[in-house]
């Protein structure tokens, strides 16, 4: 009965899927922009006609497989194929449910599960993922088999690698190639980063005792740049602390050590055949997209002269306030704590009154928000990419971004400073909520650093944050085209690992007043992100029904807004 009424949170989906479902299709029946590629290429493939391509669509044709394998029960009308995405957002709300279950440790019962399944609704609540359940695109498909990779990817613990369980290798596999069957950009998430992260994992065969020497600076362990990548390479044992108030040292030093562990490989033969053995599947994975890639000529499908891929740097900039923008709860917090801090010093009553103590989160160092915002705005000067289609087609919300950082000139430039704090602001979420030195005393965080593997509460290690950023940069910074739905992924698996919790007290102790305010504040940043999705999704649907227009060229043919 815990479990109905824990797995019955995500029922909660239900009447605003529905709503904007039954909505859409009574104000916008025919088919609408993409759509009017899609819905015909459906139709094809429900009549058996599998051969017939449309040269203007770009990705593979898993989305009319799926409707082609549904015909019978939804049928291949318009609404019938819509319906494909509704049955696919409660899925995804299933799935999420058990990745977000498992990254909490508290799988079986209690506050985690409910607070895993509030994450998965308000994940599958996300606007720009929203707004497509109810239209015949791609975006719910493939995020629901990356899901569906990862659930299983995630299932797979040190007692039971892929490599040492082939019905799982397979697994991996099979979902691998269904996310590549609906976009190929996929592949960075069922091949590099899992691989990425498999590899971390196993490269650190380390003692706890040693990583703790290192990361506290002991003499001979980790008091030097050349202390760490000996320990590293005698020990074993990668550099690896909580994202957790990390520096900016902590991330090189990690790639010091993992650079020190790969370059101990070749004396480890059998290391390496263990190591080859655990990443097969995504090998696998890789080859079979390589394969497509020149058996096609390319990666696009169609209308490739549209679509060429071009080194855009700026993608990686215009991640962090489109991070900041939908999950502004988890991150606003980081941002205000340092001046609210600052401005207690010199107000002692202000204190009084919010009663709030000094904060564990610090501002990073003026050196380094100098020379990253230089360098933003060295990728702005050198490097940003206007395609044709951005300021062409007024039915994107992208369109009026891009026409204010255009005009005027010095807009653009003004905002490098933005993408620097926003960035910073959303690698501090991935922390925690920002938690008082007291609080941070009493719960031993002041070791935090100290732990061989981060706690729920605690969040990622550095190595997932540098995993994460290598693998979104792959994903964006070859499109020329910036539209919200290429950040879809970067933002699930960023928003995936943020702690869901604020750690709780241990079992048979008295609960500390400050951990409580520290839960409720964190379950007050879901119920924030629920209302301020359900806003976006209120408004961005009211817009696309009721809010349409015309263009001279297509007089009496409504024109209307979304992502």
């Amino acid at each position: 009965m815990a479990s109905f009424r824990n797995h019955a949170w995500l029922l909660i989906a239900l009447p605003p899927t529905l709503l904007w479902f039954t909505a859409v299709n009574t104000v916008v029946p025919d088919p609408y922009l993409d759509e009017v590629f899609h819905v015909p290429q459906a139709k094809q493939y429900c009549d058996g006609r599998f051969l017939h391509w449309n040269p203007k669509i770009t990705t593979p044709p898993g989305l009319y497989f799926i409707s082609y394998s549904l015909k019978s029960v939804l049928g291949c009308s318009t609404t019938g194929l819509r319906a494909t995405n509704l049955l696919c957002t409660l899925a995804l709300a299933w799935i999420l449910q058990r990745i977000y279950a498992r990254r909490s440790e508290q799988r079986y019962g209690g506050p985690g599960v409910r607070l895993a399944a509030h994450s998965a609704l308000n994940t599958v609540l996300f606007p720009p993922l929203f707004f497509f359940s109810a239209l015949y695109y791609t975006d719910l498909l493939s995020t629901l088999a990356v899901a569906l990779f990862y659930n299983s990817f995630t299932a797979t613990d040190r007692s039971s690698l892929p490599s040492r369980n082939q019905r799982r290798n397979i697994r991996l596999v099979f979902y691998g190639l269904l996310a590549v069957l609906f976009r190929q950009t996929n592949i960075f998430w069922v091949a590099i980063f899992p691989a990425g992260s498999l590899l971390v994992r196993e490269l650190d065969r380390g003692h706890a005792v040693v990583k703790d020497s290192m990361y506290r600076g002991v003499a001979g362990f980790g008091d030097s740049w050349l202390s760490i990548a000996r320990t590293s390479w005698k020990m074993e044992v990668l550099y690896d602390p909580p994202v957790q108030n990390a520096s900016l040292e902590d991330y090189v030093k990690c790639l010091l050590s993992l650079a020190t562990l790969v370059l101990k490989l070749p004396t480890q033969p059998s290391w390496v055949f263990g190591l080859l053995g655990a990443v097969l599947p995504f090998l696998v994975i890789l080859l079979h997209f390589a394969l497509f890639v020149l058996f096609n000529g390319g990666v696009v499908l169609g209308d490739k002269s549209n679509h060429v891929a071009t080194l855009h740097t700026p993608q990686l900039l215009y991640l962090w306030p489109f991070l900041l923008f939908f999950s502004w709860p988890f991150v606003l917090p980081h941002l205000i704590a340092p001046p609210l801090e600052f401005l207690q010093r010199f107000t002692p009553h202000i204190r009084r009154l919010m009663h709030i103590g000094p904060s564990t989160t610090r501002l990073p160092r003026i050196s380094v928000l100098v020379g990253f915002t230089a360098l933003a705005l060295a990728m702005v000067r050198y490097n940003t990419i206007v395609h044709p289609f951005t300021l062409a087609d007024n039915r994107h919300y992208v369109f009026y971004v891009f026409r204010l950082l255009m005009r005027p000139w010095w807009i653009r430039y003004l905002a490098a400073p933005i993408y620097i704090l926003s960035a910073w602001g959303c690698v501090q979420a991935l922390g925690g909520p920002p938690v008082e030195a007291q609080a941070a005393l009493a719960q031993n965080d002041v070791a935090a650093k100290s732990t061989a593997s981060p706690t729920p509460a605690q969040g990622p290690n550095v190595s997932f944050l540098l995993i994460w950023l290598a693998t979104t940069a792959l994903n964006l910074v070859t499109a020329p085209l910036v539209e919200p739905r290429y950040f879809i992924l970067p933002w699930l698996f960023w928003r995936l690992h943020i702690p869901t919790s604020a750690r709780h007290p241990r079992t048979g102790s008295a609960p500390h007043s400050t951990e409580r305010k520290l839960a409720k504040r964190y379950d007050t940043g879901l119920w924030l992100e629920t209302a301020w999705f359900l806003a976006l999704n209120a408004v961005t649907g009211y817009m696309f029904l009721y809010r349409g227009f015309a263009w001279e060229s297509e007089k009496g043919k409504v024109q209307r807004f979304m992502w």
